[in-house]
């Protein structure tokens, strides 16, 4: 297992995903980029990616991507806020290991303008999420 990173300036869900926030961490009126951390991708070989349309709506909690391994198995992502998908990263499209090699900088997922009512109600800190990983991992 490799060693896990948790970067601060994140809110993280329990299903292993993330959303960077800006300084100030409020949600503000301009796209945040997402994607699922290394945890999701535990001894996975990733070789292809199914992003959400731009344009699209997103409810928080829901399925909006898949993340497909060399074994034909699929993660599941699952949108860590409401709103709108203003863009999806070519570049892991085009290189899916990309999410795998760099999940939190190069292998971003897709960017989603929060809605009016979009809190980080639900979201975890690093720390919180730190805790839930070594819950998870004692267990």
């Amino acid at each position: 297992m490799r060693a896990r990173q948790i970067p601060s300036d994140r809110r993280f869900t329990a299903t292993h995903g993330w959303v960077a926030l800006p300084p100030g961490q409020n949600f503000s009126d301009f796209p945040l980029r997402a994607g699922v951390t290394d945890r999701a991708l535990d001894d996975i070989d990733v070789v292809g990616v199914d992003l959400p349309a731009v344009r699209s709506t997103v409810d928080a909690g829901s399925p909006c991507a898949v993340i497909w391994s060399s074994a034909r198995t699929a993660v599941t992502v699952y949108a860590p806020i409401s709103g709108l998908i203003t863009m999806t990263n070519g570049d892991a499209s085009a290189d899916p290991a990309l999410v795998a090699e760099d999940p939190f900088h190069r292998g971003w997922l897709f960017a989603i303008l929060p809605t009016a009512s979009s809190s980080t109600y639900g979201l975890l800190t690093p720390a919180q999420y730190a805790t839930e990983l070594s819950e998870t991992v004692t267990l």
